[in-house]
C-alpha cells in the first residue's frame, strides 16, 4: 500500500514538473500573432526598436552593412565545469513589396560540457576567417559551413517568436495591450 502511495506522489510531482516549463496558451498566441505583424512603420524605426530589446537582453550588437539584419555576439550562460550554453541572435527585417516592413528573429545555440572547449571551435573559425568578420552572415549560412561540424556541440537554428513579441510590445504597446486582451478573452472562452 505504501509503495503505490509513493507511486501516486511521485507521478505528480513528475507531472508537475513537467506542466511547469510548458507554454501558456496564451504566450503560445501571443507570439504566434506577432509572427504574422507587418509594420507600416520606417523600417529604420523597428529595427531601432530590435536594437533595444537585444540590448535590454544583454547581447552587444556586431557591425552589420545592411541596416536590415542585426547580429549578436555570443552570449555563455551556465558552468563551464558542468556545461555551457552559448547563444547569439539575429533579427532580419525585410521590406515587402507593398512598402510595409517585416520581422524575424532567429537565436543560433550550441552547448558544450565539461571544459571540452570554450567555445565550439567550429563556431568561432571558418575558413574565411572567424564567423564575427563576415558581415551579414545568416543563421542558415553560418551552419552551411562545412567546418561546423563541431566535437562538442552543433549549433542549432531555430525562430525566436518570444523575440519578435518583444520587439512588437516595444514598438507598438497599445497594439499588443489589445492582443494580450483578445488573447485572454479566447483562452477564457475555450472549451476545456
Amino acid at each position: 500500500m505504501m509503495r503505490k502511495q509513493w507511486l501516486a506522489v511521485a507521478a505528480k510531482v513528475v507531472a508537475a514538473l513537467c506542466l511547469a516549463g510548458c507554454a501558456t496558451p496564451q504566450k503560445v498566441l501571443m507570439e504566434r500573432t506577432s509572427s504574422l505583424v507587418v509594420y507600416d512603420l520606417p523600417a529604420m524605426e523597428v529595427m531601432k526598436a530590435a536594437e533595444v530589446v537585444l540590448g535590454e537582453r544583454g547581447y552587444a550588437l556586431l557591425p552589420s552593412t545592411d541596416p536590415y539584419f542585426l547580429q549578436t555576439t555570443w552570449v555563455a550562460t551556465g558552468n563551464f565545469d558542468m556545461g555551457t550554453r552559448w547563444s547569439r541572435l539575429f533579427v532580419e527585417g525585410r521590406i515587402r513589396a507593398d512598402g510595409r516592413f517585416s520581422v524575424r528573429a532567429y537565436e543560433m545555440a550550441a552547448t558544450t560540457f565539461a571544459r571540452t572547449q570554450a567555445l565550439p571551435s567550429a563556431l568561432v573559425h571558418t575558413s574565411h576567417g572567424f564567423i564575427d568578420d563576415v558581415p551579414n552572415g545568416s543563421p542558415t549560412v553560418l551552419l552551411s559551413e562545412p567546418e561546423l561540424q563541431a566535437r562538442s556541440a552543433r549549433a542549432a537554428v531555430r525562430r525566436e517568436l518570444e523575440l519578435e513579441w518583444a520587439i512588437l510590445e516595444h514598438v507598438n504597446p497599445t497594439f499588443a495591450g489589445r492582443v494580450k486582451e483578445q488573447v485572454d478573452l479566447y483562452v477564457a472562452r475555450a472549451p476545456r
